[in-house]
Formats: C-alpha cells, sequence, structure tokens
C-alpha cells in the first residue's frame, strides 16, 4: 500500500513495542515509495529507535526523518552516527530533526559530515547548534564545527537545503535539526 504524499506521518500518536513491529513492517513492504517519515511526539525512547532503524535506513527513497519531540537522548546520537557512516543506508536523507528531546543539544561533527557526503557540492555544514541555559558545555566543539565548514566549503548542491527554500533557517524552527 503506498502511503499518501509518500509521507508515514504517525506524529502525536503514543506508540508501543507492538505499534513498532506493525510500522516496521509497514516501512519494510512500502519502502520504494516513502520519501518522509515524521515520528514527531511519539514518546520514541532510544530502544524504540534502535528496534526501528534497520527498517528506516533500508527506505531507499527517505529524504526526510523527523524524530523531535520525543524521549530520545544523546546516546542515540552513536548508533545514528555509526548507521549514517555506511552511505548504503539512509542513501537519500538529507534532512534529520531531533529537536525537543531529552538531552540532545547539539549533533556530533561525525554525524554532520555523514549527512555532508550524501550532498557533497553543499557549501556549508548544516547549521544545527541550539543553546540554552546550562548547555554552554556543548561549545566545545564548535570550533571543529567552523574548521570543517570551512574543509567542506565547495560548489552549490543540486538540491535546495529545506530550510533555506522555505525561508527560515534552523533557528527560526527553533529546533535542533540537521540540514544539508
Amino acid at each position: 500500500m503506498q502511503p499518501q504524499d509518500n509521507t508515514v506521518d504517525l506524529s502525536g500518536i503514543p506508540l508501543t513495542l507492538k505499534d513498532l513491529e506493525r510500522v516496521t513492517s509497514y516501512l519494510q513492504h512500502s519502502s520504494e515509495h516513502i520519501d518522509t517519515v515524521e515520528l514527531c511526539f511519539t514518546e520514541l525512547t532510544d530502544e524504540m529507535l534502535l528496534q526501528l532503524l534497520p527498517a528506516l535506513c533500508g527506505l531507499p527513497h527517505l529524504t526526510t526523518l523527523s524524530l523531535n519531540g520525543n524521549r530520545l537522548t544523546k546516546a542515540i546520537l552513536r548508533d545514528l552516527t555509526e548507521t549514517l557512516k555506511d552511505p548504503k543506508k539512509f542513501p537519500s536523507v538529507t534532512w534529520i530533526d531531533l529537536g525537543n528531546n531529552v538531552d540532545i543539544f547539539s549533533l556530533p561533527q561525525p554525524f554532520l559530515v555523514s549527512l555532508k557526503r550524501r550532498c557533497p557540492k553543499q557549501g556549508n555544514l548544516p547549521t544545527i547548534l541550539e543553546f540554552g541555559e546550562g548547555q554552554v558545555s556543548d561549545l566545545e566543539n564548535q570550533d571543529g564545527l567552523a574548521e570543517s565548514q570551512e574543509d567542506l566549503r565547495g560548489e552549490n548542491c543540486d538540491e535546495t537545503p529545506r530550510g533555506k527554500a522555505e525561508g527560515r533557517t534552523v533557528e527560526e524552527r527553533g529546533t535542533t535539526t540537521v540540514q544539508t
């Protein structure tokens, strides 16, 4: 069954482990028709995302993955970063939204570089840092990010970044978002 507008949107529906089995099955059977997966505010935990990850990274046309507003922690970033290092996984992803989760305030440089490789002609690494009170420790990777942006600056990508195309920056959206 082909999803409407090639989008699987379960936003706002609290998911159980049983639901995840059904979602995984649906993603696997409809993989050729899915380019957007919206799992915002579904009460996803790190363990639940790990269960979904094989199905998600196998979607050949997935460009947008929204995971904001869940119970994900920065511990899941290690698994996502490792998955993104393999170019066969998430081959088309250009947008991952991880805002409004438990303690994800910035994204590691290897995560960003792995996404960047999917669109190597993009001029800059995405803007992802957002800071609130008590988050100053996250500044420690900012210098390395700036250096990587200079190293990776180049020609224009064939695709316009989603945030720029919509006339918004990541900060204006108020989320921690990866935009390539």
